[in-house]
């Protein structure tokens, strides 16, 4: 019962009569607001104007690209049709108005069908000409440069080049040291750790990479399998790792 009063439509307004009238949608036009149609949904709940059937006058003259004030209505009945104007009213639902429904209320029947057309003045034709060139013109123009902007400028070496270049020129330079002391560094270097990389034990060294490679081949293998593939270990006669229990 609770659900069937919550979605309950009101039905107070069902049997007034109401008019269905047809009005042109016109685009925006300089600083005057949209037609008709739009004002009256920009004014809901408002009198935008009232509805006057007088003895047919001269047509008036009207400045450029106005909106003509006087329309024609053209009346005709509603045959073999049932059609209700259908309201929902949404003001106490806040934030939630666009995923709950509003209050449902029927605010008449459909007795009379109108088409609202404007006069076929030459102020009308002014503003629909009006109109037809302001759509007509682009949204976004193709202006013709008369110098490249260059936003992105290439350059010759990036900032890892050249530290790359910077290194083996670093390494190339480097005196050797002497035999036995760069194999006490590299013994040294395996106390820390037990895998190494060529590249890492140049650098930590500080000796040319051929160089260290020549003492690496008497004192270390190279895994060429993982988990530790590409590094370098030493020989196991010169392993001395404590066994962690």
């Amino acid at each position: 019962m609770s659900r069937k009063r919550e979605h309950a439509v009101d039905c107070e307004m069902g049997k007034r009569g109401v008019w269905l009238v047809k009005a042109s949608a016109f685009l925006e036009i300089t600083y005057v607001p949209r037609y008709l149609s739009d004002l009256w949904e920009a004014n809901a709940g408002t009198d935008v104007g009232r509805l006057v059937i007088p003895i047919p006058k001269g047509d008036q003259t009207l400045g450029p690209a106005k909106i003509p004030d006087e329309h024609f209505f053209i009346l005709g009945d509603v045959l073999n049709q049932t059609m209700a104007v259908l309201a929902e009213d949404k003001t106490g639902l806040n934030e939630e108005a666009d995923i709950k429904s509003g209050r449902l209320s029927l605010e008449g029947r459909v007795v009379k069908r109108a088409e609202c057309r404007p006069p076929a003045s030459t102020s009308y034709l002014k503003m629909k000409i009006a109109q037809i060139s302001n759509s007509g013109q682009p949204k976004k123009q193709v202006l013709q440069m008369e110098k490249a902007a260059v936003k992105f400028k290439p350059v010759a070496a990036h900032a890892e080049d050249m530290m790359r270049i910077k290194q083996k020129k670093e390494g190339a330079k480097t005196v050797r040291a002497d035999r036995n002391v760069l194999m006490q560094a590299l013994f040294h270097a395996f106390e820390k750790h037990q895998y190494y990389r060529l590249q890492d034990l140049q650098q930590l060294t500080q000796q040319p990479a051929g160089y260290v490679k020549e003492l690496l081949t008497e004192i270390a293998v190279y895994n060429t399998a993982p988990p530790h593939k590409s590094m370098w270990e030493l020989k196991p006669e010169y392993r001395d790792y404590a066994v962690q229990k």
